[in-house]
């Protein structure tokens, strides 16, 4: 089987199917590092059939969340340890031999081959054929990004993330209390005082760096002697069907991270706050005492990452240079940018960072007009050389040169027998 070297990719889509099917309940109980692995090597395996996939452990390493002290060696073993793990997800079927007549009773497993090199400590995965169905030729799917992903620490939160990402467009989703209960994997345990503290509050706090606008609404059942509690309505702000799932410069994933937060209008600053030290990996508690404590030097950079030395022209130390970004890029970040001052929330360092990012954005817009304006002379030109020619041969000004015909004449006709032409 050829082996697929490819970048890594980082969005993860998957059949719906494997939302609904239970079968797959026991990713949702991995441990976060296994459970990251997983999902970095399903985003691999998308649209790639049986080939096998390969991976380095400095690319897991990367994109999975480990912290740079941990070894080439330790990251091979946690990989081996996710795959043993996976052999609990089989499908079980019966099938019926042509040859004997005999009913075969088969497991397979999700991939059918997982190999850990334990000298290059590469990993190569296939995935079984009765399970291409999840990662290729999808009709209905659900699409999330792995950097979104590997920052939420919650299995609820995690699970959860998954589920909506696949009403994403929609921006709401309503589930019965049971059915919530049951895909959450929570236990019978919990009353709904239960679920409020150690699922809701969570699910809200990591969730709402990635849903804009985000809200968790209890519905009570109507007609009902009492309060009794039916479903949980989640809505968001719909994304738009070709929205970017993850942005690949991570100052502007996090500027949009950190503006979803902060301009939630369902949220206590209490929430947001909490939100906020979830988000940078934060000790609870931080971020209030930074506010606490006054002078706040960025809406967008807690006090205590903008410490860092800045490396541009900003006063962001997560920003990069003016000449680093494109013209999409100044964009978006302008566009977040003026919807904080519109709400008078920018710090004079902010709002000195906004006149760069402005002079980026009319700069790119010059030289982007500029390309625009060459590639259509170019196009121009070309067109204009094709229908001179078209004319010329039109009018008869074409004339076949045979000054050098007959030269290879000779070995052309050696391939022959002339003499049975004569």
């Amino acid at each position: 089987m050829a082996v697929r070297k490819r970048p890594v990719q980082k969005i993860i889509k998957i059949d719906n199917r494997f939302n609904d099917d239970p079968i797959f309940e026991p990713i949702d109980s991995l441990p976060e590092i296994n459970s990251n692995i997983f999902w970095l090597i399903a985003a691999q395996v998308k649209d790639q059939g049986g080939n096998r996939i390969t991976l380095s452990p400095d690319q897991i390493k990367r994109e999975v969340g480990y912290n740079s002290h941990i070894s080439n060696k330790q990251i091979a073993k946690n990989v081996d340890e996710t795959f043993s793990r996976l052999l609990t997800i089989q499908l079980s079927k019966e099938e019926k031999d042509e040859k004997t007549g005999h009913i075969n009773k088969i497991r397979e497993n999700i991939f059918k081959r997982s190999v850990v090199d334990t000298d290059t400590l590469e990993t190569s995965v296939e995935v079984s054929d009765s399970f291409l169905y999840l990662f290729n030729h999808l009709e209905h799917w659900t699409r999330f990004s792995i950097t979104q992903y590997v920052r939420l620490h919650s299995n609820y939160s995690r699970k959860l993330f998954r589920l909506l990402k696949q009403w994403r467009t929609v921006g709401r989703k309503e589930y019965k209390i049971d059915d919530f209960r049951k895909r959450l994997q929570i236990p019978k345990s919990y009353r709904p005082t239960d679920i409020d503290r150690r699922v809701l509050t969570l699910c809200t706090e990591e969730l709402c760096a990635n849903f804009q606008n985000f809200k968790i609404t209890k519905n009570y059942r109507k007609g009902v002697r009492g309060r009794k509690l039916d479903s949980y309505i989640f809505t968001w702000v719909p994304e738009k069907n070709n929205q970017q799932d993850v942005y690949y410069d991570s100052s502007i994933e996090d500027t949009n991270s950190v503006y979803y937060i902060k301009s939630n209008p369902y949220m206590t600053d209490k929430q947001k706050f909490r939100a906020l030290d979830r988000f940078y990996g934060f000790t609870l508690g931080t971020t209030a005492k930074e506010y606490k404590d006054g002078h706040i030097h960025s809406y967008f950079l807690p006090n205590k990452l903008h410490k860092r030395q800045k490396r541009t022209a900003f006063h962001r130390s997560d920003l990069k240079s003016l000449t680093q970004y494109k013209h999409a890029q100044f964009a978006q970040l302008l566009h977040v940018y003026q919807e904080v001052s519109k709400k008078g929330f920018l710090t004079p360092e902010d709002k000195e960072d906004m006149q760069l990012l402005k002079m980026g954005y009319e700069k790119s817009e010059k030289d982007r007009e500029k390309d625009q304006k060459a590639e259509r002379e170019r196009l121009k030109n070309l067109e204009n050389n094709a229908k001179d020619l078209q004319a010329r041969r039109d009018s008869g000004q074409y004339s076949i040169d045979f000054s050098h015909a007959g030269q290879d004449l000779g070995d052309s006709l050696s391939l022959f027998d002339i003499d049975n032409y004569s």
